[in-house]
């Protein structure tokens, strides 16, 4: 098996420490990145921090790698549009020329079925203009006109419900421009798969504060249709992961694939008439 160079962002914990030691024990090369215990230290809420992404992997890799795993995500609903959109969407453009010399180049970006909640207005088309002052402003904007958070759940305390509508914009943000550019000369002109996987109720750090309350972890069980699947296992995702960016997908492109357990599929299948 031919050893291969991989980017994972938010390499440090999680589920992107678990494709980072999955890709490992396979015999692949993984340069990691997060804000502390990796091999390249960036912030990708910032403009330079993409910036410094994009140079650092450029210097470990001496210029070549073969996949990019965009799974950096969550943070604070104040760099919450910042990280889960326009850090991943940086990126993946930043190290798309690094994917050049590849024979057999992958992409994938980690998403949520969080993407399911409504989003605010505007902030959609923001995102996607690549407008990331104006998208800063207009979460704000509707975060004082009560537009987001408004809706009480079971499932969250009150205080993060703010913190989960920005990230399930900016994850559908993310899905949108990722469908958008798999088709494009940049990416699947060049030969590059691009997809998405958006995953559901997995037992990471970043979900502690709901999993670990054990109300609220039986309310999520109940979600769930798939018998077993809840909560998923960082490992899991790491192996669907790991197979969206391998020599062997050769043909999906610009899809989302939801791993959670049926919950997308039970959320949005068409009501009988």
């Amino acid at each position: 098996m031919e050893q291969r160079t991989v980017v994972v962002t938010g390499a440090a914990s999680g589920i992107g420490a678990a494709t980072s030691k999955r890709l490992r024990d396979a015999g692949h090369r993984v340069i990691g990145s997060d804000l502390h215990d990796a091999d390249v230290i960036a912030d990708l809420t910032t403009a330079a921090g993409r910036a410094a992404l994009a140079a650092g992997v450029a210097e470990v890799s001496g210029g070549r790698i073969d996949a990019i795993v965009a799974n950096a995500g969550g943070g604070p609903a104040e760099t919450s549009l910042q990280l889960n959109f326009f850090g991943a969407v940086g990126a993946l453009e930043g190290l798309r020329p690094l994917l050049a010399g590849s024979r057999a180049p992958r992409a994938v970006a980690v998403s949520s079925i969080s993407s399911l909640r409504p989003p605010p207005p505007k902030l959609i088309d923001l995102c996607l203009a690549m407008d990331e002052q104006g998208a800063v402003a207009e979460a704000w904007r509707a975060w004082r006109a009560d537009e987001l958070g408004g809706a009480s759940s079971e499932l969250v305390p009150d205080a993060a419900q703010v913190s989960l509508d920005l990230y399930g914009a900016a994850k559908r943000a993310l899905q949108l421009w990722c469908r958008r550019a798999a088709p494009t000369p940049a990416w699947g002109g060049a030969g590059i798969p691009l997809n998405v996987v958006a995953l559901g109720f997995y037992e990471t750090p970043a979900a502690a504060y709901v999993l670990d309350d054990p109300a609220h972890r039986e309310a999520m069980g109940r979600m769930v249709p798939l018998a077993g699947a809840y909560p998923g296992k960082a490992d899991e995702a790491a192996a669907i992961l790991a197979w969206c960016i391998s020599p062997e997908n050769s043909q999906m492109t610009g899809q989302v694939l939801f791993a959670d357990g049926g919950v997308e599929c039970l959320a949005t299948m068409e009501q009988p008439r």
